[in-house]
């Protein structure tokens, strides 16, 4: 979980009522733009170079497809059970929450909290890091959307 500090929140907050679904409708705004132009950007999308668990022998992994496994009475198959990871993330937004995560069921040990170790070690980075090293731009992204949101509503 990342926690963000902005300033004027606080006089938003106390002025909730009169702000009404202008204020969900403003983070909703920042959330999408802080997910799709920050987050979820080609970098952290991109693979990490290939090992030697992507090459023969069998079983060994192929990206986009599934396990190559060897058979016993016929050819080698390919299980395709691929999900497509880099083409799984989302950014769900939700009032006051955006949520950004990666629908491959296999997501959290790539770049979860729960990343194993050694998908660390070969390049695979955790989305958790990444906004951590992004923090600057996600800060001004919402500092910005709320001070648009004060301007337009004639609160300064």
């Amino acid at each position: 979980m990342i926690s963000l500090q902005v300033k004027w929140l606080d006089i938003l907050m106390r002025n909730i009522g009169r702000l009404g679904k202008e204020l969900a409708r403003y983070l909703a705004a920042a959330g999408k733009e802080a997910g799709s132009e920050v987050i979820i950007t080609r970098g952290l999308k991109l693979y990490p170079s290939e090992t030697e668990a992507n090459q023969p022998p069998t079983p060994y992994w192929i990206r986009g497809l599934g396990m190559e496994r060897a058979g016993k009475r016929k050819p080698a198959y390919n299980d395709r059970r691929s999900e497509r990871y880099g083409s799984q993330f989302y950014a769900t937004i939700s009032s006051y929450v955006t949520k950004i995560g990666n629908r491959a069921s296999y997501g959290k040990h790539l770049a979860g909290e729960e990343q194993a170790k050694h998908m660390g070690r070969i390049g695979w980075r955790r989305l958790i890091d990444v906004a951590e090293e992004k923090r600057p731009k996600l800060v001004a992204i919402f500092q910005a959307w709320i001070d648009k949101l004060i301007r337009d509503l004639g609160l300064q």
